[in-house]
């Protein structure tokens, strides 16, 4: 493996010095230039071409999310934010990700802290892991940045022609999706191209870090044309309703006289990730079976590829993101491979697929 050239960027001395002395604790990890605000940033970028750039929010000259804008547009650039743990911090980490930032790491409040250096380099090694490879100069991984960015301004209709408000299949009664790295612009795309008229509601699992699922679920609310927000478990399942699940618990369904409903739990604790979308997804292939729509987007590794197969196995549809749109291909590529699967599609073709196994004429076989 060829070294991951990084550029740090951060208005904090301390950090400028420090973040590059444990990055290259790591063999595989290269620190070639340090920037102290925005502005040196999108220099630096263009002339040192790193591989991954760990950029700070608040900074002087320039901020973070302006520097992130303009590095988009001229250099586009796998980016890891340091984002601020409060309120503020969190919508602004949703707007870094929305802008086409990779993924996002916590800044600690006390960066002598133990788990700072394996957490950091685990964070630049799956972020460059979304640079799949160069072909005739062009860095594939920045063109999919640019066109899922561009792609959130589309119109409602990414599926062939207009679809009419019903009539509805009555064999689908949920949809259930899954996402990670990557994802808070996969979600907002799939979200906001969904038609208003749904007949089911959304079960929805984002890999995040506690105190940014809210910020989460803002922002989704404020794209799409459905009711989203995060779930607080016991909620009735209803159509045009998407529930988000908080960090750290796993969300699950449950049926009560003949109603789905919501639940929340940190049980098992044993998962990688909590919320998983393995644990969502099998509890759904459980309670709806053949009634269940389930989608699997862009992240790493392979949580939900047990839970989806479960699903399909149960006779319901399942759809994954195709390698293409995938920021990082890891989760629909296991699901795939597990026999899971029985769509692969574009990121901006989801939500016409989910559409269609939800429309009596162009219903999915369940």
């Amino acid at each position: 493996m060829k070294q991951i050239r990084v550029l740090v960027v951060d208005d904090s001395a301390f950090l400028r010095r420090y973040l590059p002395t444990i990055l290259e604790t790591d063999r595989d990890i290269n620190v070639v230039g340090t920037a102290a605000n925005g502005l040196e940033a999108i220099e630096m970028v263009k002339k040192l071409r790193p591989d991954v750039v760990t950029l700070d929010v608040n900074m002087p000259v320039m901020d973070g999310l302006t520097a992130l804008r303009r590095i988009m547009q001229e250099t586009p650039t796998p980016v890891l934010m340091l984002s601020a743990l409060t309120s503020d911090g969190a919508k602004e980490t949703m707007e870094a990700l929305s802008l086409g930032a990779v993924d996002y790491i916590t800044k600690p409040v006390d960066i002598t802290l133990g788990g700072v250096r394996k957490d950091l380099v685990e964070k630049i090694k799956t972020v460059y892991a979304a640079k799949v490879k160069v072909v005739a100069g062009v860095n594939v991984a920045a063109e999919k940045f640019r066109r899922l960015i561009s792609d959130l301004s589309m119109e409602a209709a990414s599926w062939p022609g207009k679809m009419p408000a019903g009539p509805w299949t009555d064999n689908k009664e949920l949809v259930a999706i899954a996402a990670s790295t990557g994802g808070v612009v996969a979600l907002q795309l799939v979200l906001r191209n969904l038609l208003p008229t749904i007949p089911v509601g959304l079960v929805i699992v984002q890999h995040i870090a506690e105190g940014f699922s809210q910020a989460l679920a803002e922002r989704l609310n404020a794209v799409s044309p459905l009711e989203v927000r995060m779930s607080e478990g016991q909620e009735l399942v209803r159509p045009g309703l998407g529930l988000l699940a908080p960090a750290g618990q796993h969300l699950t369904v449950t049926r009560r006289n003949g109603k789905l409903y919501t639940a929340l739990s940190d049980q098992p604790a044993d998962t990688v990730h909590r919320p998983s979308a393995d644990v969502l997804f099998s509890s759904v292939a459980q309670i709806c079976g053949a009634k269940a729509c389930a989608v699997i987007m862009t992240g790493m590794g392979n949580d939900g590829a047990r839970g989806i197969k479960e699903i399909r196995d149960k006779g319901g549809a399942t759809i994954a993101q195709d390698e293409d749109t995938s920021v990082i291909f890891g989760m629909p590529q296991a699901a795939i491979n597990g026999g899971g699967i029985d769509i692969v599609a574009p990121l901006e073709k989801i939500p016409g697929e989910i559409m269609q196994v939800l429309y009596r004429s162009g219903a999915r076989a369940s």
